[in-house]
């Protein structure tokens, strides 16, 4: 049965091309190469420490596993791949089969992971500190260790993807699991002892799996037992949220309520969705309202929206902490400028990058109305613009708020860097958005923007668009100037409103030589597995 699963999903990827095979290829290996490089590093750590550091270190290292392979997939919106049920219930396949299936595949979320955890047993075993006895133990007592963390990862999974099909309470959960992320830098930034906190004290004395894991190694075989029990629940949590997903309708829980709304209401939403039209005149008027409409209202961009304005806070406030948010530190100066840039980041992956995603077969309209696709590009840029000014308009709000800023200066230097970026991503991003065109499902809240052959683009691309800013940067640290600073932004600026025509231009033609293949990628469904 897996097998078949497996051969649906490599029939379902033939169509996709060599080229991306390459990208994907070199993202793996600089991604995965890393990793390898860290593993090194911690199998001379484990093979070289004495008892007390290890006796000291072993339980928190079990626990920045787990605590990495639960909770960086939710944090960056990438929960690895899992089965597509709307596509597998139609047959008559055993529950406990997708189940099993349904684990297997939390491992593309945990590879990183097990490269860890194998270097530090291999470590361990080389260790003359550790006794034989206990690195007998140790090896299936890491093995277990890997199946409570599958086991726990797919139940949370199931568990976050019906919890963030719900309206507004995806946009909430988001918010509380990102501040909870940042509450150990917090912390770090204000100088509380590590040993003084009663709650990782807890974590480390409890026998919680990190603790009985590292137990094990240090000869205590019956916290083996411990462990398999946290397995066994895991394994009924798993099971039971997957069963309960297998029941789930999703597309259900978030149609758009049909009752009525009070005319007031209507009446100023409409008004607000008007704006574009006493601003330019159709049709590309009617192509930024109607995107402004579709936006606002698709789950994943709301919550990309969301993360822009509090994740890139919660990130690069304890930077600025560190120094006093009322000292004139270069981080407190910059503070503005640097979270307005990463919120224009995450905004591309559910806009710019791939504008065609939401459309998806829907885009053939474009060719057949009587509409030039320029008018098509152009209004779906300023809609961009209009939200990606409305973050930064929230962003500065909450930084006056907190007075966490350089004041106006502070915020006249973000909107114009900001505003020099967005001309050179959007100039990529209509080129990408018709080479490199990838379907997104609306409701599929944690489905990446970008195929993964324009990650790896975007990875050498995104420094060079960044690079006319920094050399401005550069120009106004070696003359020490400001003047010299915007005057190497307007250079930028000139420069990039060259590149933005010709990559319109040359998004324009290619539309029409690459029809064909790219209705045939936007309208291209997902195998049994899909990836997010």
């Amino acid at each position: 049965m897996i097998a078949a699963i497996l051969r649906a999903q490599f029939l379902s990827m033939r169509m996709g091309t060599s080229r991306g095979a390459v990208f994907s290829l070199i993202t793996g290996i600089v991604w995965y190469g890393f990793w390898c490089f860290a593993s090194y590093g911690i199998y001379s750590l484990a093979a070289s420490a004495n008892a007390a550091i290890l006796r000291a270190s072993l339980a928190i290292a079990f626990l920045l596993v787990f605590l990495y392979w639960q909770v960086v997939p939710v944090i960056s919106a990438s929960m690895g791949s899992s089965l597509d049920m709307r596509k597998l219930l139609v047959y008559p396949v055993p529950h406990g089969k997708l189940f099993l299936v349904e684990v297997l595949l939390r491992l593309t979320t945990g590879v990183e992971m097990i490269l860890v955890l194998a270097a530090g047993t291999a470590g361990l075993w080389r260790n003359p500190a550790m006794s034989r006895a206990a690195m007998r133990a140790l090896l299936p007592a890491v093995l277990v260790f890997i199946v409570f963390n599958l086991l726990l990862a797919s139940g949370l999974r199931s568990l976050i993807e019906r919890l963030l099909a719900r309206r507004l309470v995806r946009e909430v959960m988001i918010f509380i699991l990102l501040a909870a992320i940042t509450v150990p830098r917090l912390v770090m930034v204000s100088g509380t002892h590590i040993g003084a906190m009663p709650g990782l004290t807890g974590l480390l004395a409890f026998e919680f799996p990190w603790t009985a894991a590292a137990r094990v190694a240090f000869g205590n075989p019956l916290s083996l037992l411990s462990l398999c029990a946290w397995t066994l629940l895991s394994g009924w949590f798993g099971r039971r949220q997957f069963e309960r997903n297998l029941r789930f309708d999703t597309s259900a829980v978030q149609a758009t309520d049909l009752a009525p709304k009070s005319q007031r209401r209507q009446s100023l939403t409409a008004r607000l969705y008007r704006l574009p039209s006493l601003i330019w005149r159709d049709p590309l008027a009617a192509i930024v309202e109607k995107e402004l409409r579709s936006l606002a209202r698709t789950p994943r961009f709301r919550m990309v929206f969301v993360m822009g304005f509090s994740f890139g806070l919660l990130v690069w406030l304890p930077s600025i902490l560190r120094h006093g948010v009322r000292q004139n530190s270069g981080m407190s100066h910059h503070f503005l400028t640097i979270v307005c840039v990463y919120a224009l980041t995450l905004l591309g992956q559910v806009s710019y990058w791939n504008c065609f995603g939401f459309d998806r077969s829907a885009t053939q309209i474009y060719f057949i109305i009587p509409l030039r696709f320029g008018s098509v590009l152009r209004g779906k840029n300023v809609a961009s613009v209009l939200f990606i000014f409305l973050e930064m308009l929230i962003l500065t709000a909450i930084t006056l708020a907190i007075q966490a800023g350089a004041g106006w200066a502070g915020i006249i230097e973000a909107f114009t860097v900001v505003a020099v970026c967005t001309l050179y991503m959007l100039a990529l991003g209509n080129v990408s958005s018709v080479y490199y065109p990838r379907p997104l499902t609306p409701e599929r809240v944690s489905q990446g923007g970008a195929s993964s052959r324009f990650q790896a683009l975007i990875f050498v691309l995104y420094p060079l668009a960044l690079l006319p800013v920094f050399l401005a940067y550069l120009a106004a640290f070696a003359f020490d100037s400001q003047w010299v600073f915007f005057v190497g932004l307007a250079m930028a600026a000139g420069i990039g409103g060259i590149l933005y025509w010709i990559a319109l231009d040359s998004a324009i033609s290619a539309s029409t030589k690459k029809r064909e293949r790219m209705l045939q990628e936007l309208s291209k469904g997902d195998g049994p597995v899909v990836s997010n």
